[in-house]
């Protein structure tokens, strides 16, 4: 920890004294939950959970600060960021003397590298070169349709459930769009290299190939039993951006995570009206490895946002994921037990893993965002999250009900830099194992969440 402050300090200190472009921002979150009472019904049994002034409830306390530099005339340049997290995390680390662990608080690291990006041009040409670490995704973010201002700094399961792919747990089409990671995963090193081309005016086109290493997740079945397997790959990515100026912009990616599998993504953003932004597009999946654990995976996005007045706008995100076979066949068993993300169901979403069944073979998520502005100092919000099971394996019987999550919202412009967000959020989902003389469990959920937020 001091290694990383001490880093920081000099860097900033470096920076300062040279004649060079530096900017630092800081981005500040408390994401308490006032209140939440979690119900679970399993047919035969009811028990509810209440719980108040959960600081990890909403989201885990992490957030940024950012320090950026580049040189006068814009040749090189570095970034990177470290996360300031809550040191107080919970470490089983005291053995009893049955020897089994009990819990305690540990004081955990305060600062932690998030992501770096070392870069320069080349011999005074528009090639750039560089190398990193993305924690946070090194992606287009124009094509998530995501505006900070519309999530009123809500957290995912209140907004972006999921980015753009797949949204099973361990697809290589995890986050497809992310060019310097696989499958969602911890952070990956490496190196990049970038050219634009300028067809005229209005035309432009933008290279990318990248070279990374990557630990990642991936259900795959040993010995008849689900696990979870560590995929240590080297592999590479590339992406070709077409942009044509106030009409249309698209993006085709290829990823190669490992031998044998090959991701193919493609999204475009048709500009159709001024007020309109919207993505669509998707992302298939080739494996040829011996198990085929995700041969014939797909999904499809579809994203808008509408500034219907200069007071009002709408935001929603849809996404169609499946894991099936591209005919249509029988799931293999590897499929068969890729896991579905969390729902939206729970304090922060997590009591909808009932939909985690290992039988799921393709699923439906849909979220509307609407935002008004009242004043100067008050905006209202209005999240409607919305998953439905839309496929399972050919020998399932179980029966998945929708789950969805409803969150009404209030945020408050404190001051200029600050702002606080109030929500009541109400989810609910109901699953069948669909054997005989199976109840309908159902897991519901209230919550008070709060953000309180001071951006520099």
């Amino acid at each position: 920890m001091k290694k990383i402050i001490s880093a920081v300090a000099l860097a900033a200190a470096a920076a300062t004294l040279a004649t060079a472009e530096v900017k630092i921002t800081m981005n500040g979150r408390l994401r308490p939950v006032i209140f939440s009472s979690v119900t679970n019904d399993t047919g035969a049994a009811t028990t509810t959970t209440n719980t108040w002034m959960s600081l990890d409830g909403y989201a885990g306390f992490e957030d940024t600060l950012k320090f950026a530099w580049s040189d006068d005339s814009g040749k090189a340049g570095l970034t990177f960021s470290v996360n300031v997290k809550n040191g107080n995390d919970k470490v089983d680390d005291i053995s009893k003397a049955d020897g089994t662990q009990n819990t305690n608080n540990k004081q955990g690291d305060f600062l932690t590298l998030n992501q770096y990006d070392i870069w320069s041009k080349v011999f005074d040409t528009d090639l750039k070169i560089g190398a990193g670490s993305w924690k946070d995704g090194n992606a287009d973010g124009a094509y998530r349709v995501k505006k900070d201002v519309d999530a009123a700094n809500a957290e995912g399961v209140d907004f972006e459930r999921y980015k753009l792919g797949s949204m099973f747990k361990g697809a290589p089409s995890v986050f497809v769009d992310d060019i310097c990671n696989f499958a969602g995963g911890s952070n990956a090193l490496a190196a990049y290299a970038e050219y634009p081309l300028a067809v005229n005016d209005d035309i432009s086109l933008k290279f990318t190939a990248v070279a990374l290493k990557a630990s990642y997740w991936s259900g795959t079945e040993v010995d008849g039993t689900d696990t979870t397997n560590t995929v240590h790959a080297a592999g590479g990515a590339g992406r070709v951006q077409f942009n044509m100026k106030n009409t249309f912009n698209s993006e085709l990616i290829i990823k190669k995570p490992a031998s044998g599998i090959t991701v193919l993504a493609f999204y475009a953003q048709p500009t159709l009206l001024k007020e309109l932004t919207a993505t669509i597009g998707g992302s298939y999946v080739m494996d040829s490895t011996a198990s085929e654990a995700w041969d014939g995976a797909w999904n499809f996005d579809l994203r808008a946002r509408y500034q219907v007045t200069p007071e009002l706008s709408i935001t929603t995100f849809n996404n169609i994921s499946s894991v099936a076979e591209a005919d249509g066949t029988t799931v293999t068993k590897n499929k068969a037990n890729a896991k579905l993300n969390s729902g939206i169901v729970g304090v922060d979403g997590k009591g909808g893993q009932i939909l985690n069944g290992t039988d799921i073979t393709m699923a439906m998520w849909n979220n509307i965002s609407a935002r008004y502005k009242i004043n100067d100092q008050f905006t209202a919000t209005l999240n409607v999250g919305l998953m439905n099971v839309l496929g399972q394996a050919a020998d399932s019987k179980a029966e998945y009900g929708l789950n969805f999550r409803v969150t009404p919202g209030v945020q408050l412009y404190l001051s200029k830099p600050a702002t606080l967000w109030l929500g009541v959020a109400y989810s609910s989902a109901t699953y069948n194992a669909g054997t005989t003389g199976a109840k309908d469990q159902t897991v519901s959920a209230i919550a008070i969440p709060a953000i309180f937020r001071v951006k520099l």
